[in-house]
Formats: C-alpha cells, structure tokens, sequence
C-alpha cells in the first residue's frame, strides 16, 4: 500500500511542477464546482427552475452517494499527500477526513451523468465526463488526493449510478402506488438510519437535508401544489421568452438569499449553544430547516408574491392528480 501511496505522491509532485497561479486558480474553481456547497446551490435552482421531481431524485441519490463517501472516509481513515508523513508541501488547499475515497470524484460523477441523462444525448455525457474528469484530476493536482482517491471515488459512483439507473424506476412506481406517506416515511427512515449507523457530526448534513428534502417535498405536494416543471400548464411561469426567464431568476435569487440568511442565522445559534451539548442535534436541525425552505417554504413563498401560478390540481394523500381535458 505504502508503494502505491509514494507512486501517487511522484505522480502530484510530477504534476504540479507544471504548477503557476493562474492554473492553481483555474483548478481551485473546478474543485469547487464539485463541492457540497456547489450541490447546495444547484439543488434548489433544479428544484425551482426546472423540475421539482427530478430535484427529488437527483437530491436523494447525491445525498445517498455523499453520506457513503463520509462513512468511507471515518472507517478507513486513509491518509492525505499533505500529511506529514508524506509531503506537506503538495497540499495547495486544507481538507479534513481522511482521503479515500474522493467526494468530488463521486459526488459529481453521480450529480453529472444523472443530470446529463436527462438530456438523453451523447453531447450531454460528453460535457458530463469531461468536468468529471477536470474535477477529479483538479484534486490530484492540489495535492489533497493521491490518484487511487479519486479512482476509487469513480468506481463507487459508478456502482452507485448502476443501481440508480437499474432501481430507480421501479422504487418511483412503487412510491408513486402509495400513499405520499410511503415515501415521507422512507426518507425519515433512511435519513435516522444514516445518524443512528455512524453517529457523529459529518454524517448530520446528508441525513438532516436528506429528512428535509422529503418532507418539504410532500408537504408541498399536499398543501402548495409547486411544480417547475415546463409540462405542467399552470405551475410554469407567467410571460414566455425573456420575461419568463426573468421571473425565474427573480424566483431563484430570492429562494438563495434567504436560504443563505438561514444558514448563517442558524449557524450563529448553533455557535451560541455549542457548549450546551446539543451540537450535533442543533446541526442537524440546521439541515432540516434549510432543505425545507427549499422545497416547501420557498414555493410557499413564491405563491405569496405571485411569481408561481400554483397547480389547482393539487395531489392529497392517498391519490394521485387528476388532470382535466378540454
């Protein structure tokens, strides 16, 4: 293993003796498209903008894929280039936890190729795999992950997509069959067993968003009837061309604003607590909170200031809508 870890380290130490700022910039930018935070912005744009089901799916899958790269990384606790066993001087950008596998590897691999499938068009796979690529070679070039990282974090997210592309049709008849009950059950079940395997601080983000993303997304499905989706009649927004793109963007930025007032007036609190012992369950709250403004207070919201015309065909618990036919 030692021998395999020193290859990687000849290999970043090769590569980034090409090294130079505006390279190291470039790289620091593809990096961070693969990051959590990058999810967190994409989730709630697909969720609003394009398609409130597909969100779902996408989101559950990559909150699945991401909690499986921290429980990886807690149980094998692999070293990193920059450790100082290795060599400090590679390590371009901190990291915490341990290397294998690479979450950015995964985690967009995951998020590409599902998204690029809805494209159904090789262009889209394409473009998919070449970021994938940029993502898991900027990792190796910032000296936070040695190649066999980001190798093995491609073989678990390719493992991952086959189940999703073999499961995933047959898990969303079976819950669509169902009360939306089945399915906010389920993702309550899966987001405490996700806690209750591992309890610890990192596992709290999947698991919390996990929780919130179901229930917000059947409360609205109950309650709002928000749809994004450009098949709906009445759930689309109002105008067409330009003017509908502008209500999207209005739409957008208003749900981001204060989903990241949330995320800062909720990490001030769990500050102010954090010697009272509640910490991890205050965090976990956090995530909660956050994914149910995305799929439930914020298309509430929308409704309210009327930049969303809501399905009057809203689904109750137990049926599935009924659509009208002129």
């Amino acid at each position: 293993m030692e021998g395999i870890l020193q290859w990687g380290l000849d290999w970043i130490r090769h590569i980034q003796s090409g090294a130079n700022p505006p390279l190291s910039m470039f790289m620091r930018i593809i990096t961070g498209m693969g990051s959590i935070t990058a999810y967190m912005i994409l989730l709630p744009l697909i969720y609003w903008c394009i398609d409130e089901k597909k969100c779902l799916r996408l989101g559950i899958i990559l909150l699945i894929s991401v909690w499986i790269t921290v429980i990886l990384k807690l149980i094998l606790d692999q070293p990193r280039p920059f450790f100082a066993e290795y060599d400090p001087s590679v390590g371009l950008i901190p990291e915490k936890l341990g290397g294998f596998p690479s979450g950015h590897a995964q985690n967009s691999l995951v998020l590409l190729m599902i998204i690029a499938s809805w494209g159904k068009k090789k262009l889209f796979f394409a473009i998919a795999a070449l970021f994938c690529l940029l993502i898991g070679f900027s990792r190796i070039y910032l000296g936070v992950h040695f190649p066999t990282d980001v190798l093995g974090g491609w073989l678990i997210g390719g493992f991952l997509l086959c189940i999703y592309f073999l499961t995933g049709k047959r898990i969303e008849t079976l819950l669509a069959s169902n009360s939306p009950r089945a399915g906010l059950l389920a993702c309550a079940a899966l987001a405490f067993a996700m806690i209750m395997y591992r309890p610890s601080q990192e596992p709290l983000m999947p698991a919390g968003f996990l929780l919130g993303l179901g229930t917000g997304y059947f409360l609205c499905r109950r309650y709002i009837g928000f749809t994004a989706s450009k098949d709906n009649r009445s759930g689309s927004p109002p105008g067409s061309g330009v003017v509908k793109y502008l209500v999207l963007a209005v739409r957008f930025a208003l749900g981001i604003t204060v989903m990241v007032l949330l995320y800062v007036l909720t990490g001030k609190i769990i500050s102010y607590f954090s010697q009272t012992g509640n910490y991890d369950l205050l965090v976990f709250i956090r995530f909660v909170l956050i994914a149910l403004w995305v799929t439930a207070g914020a298309p509430w919201l929308f409704c309210i200031l009327r930049i969303y015309s809501p399905n009057p065909h809203t689904e109750t618990w137990g049926h599935e809508d009924t659509e009208i036919k002129s």
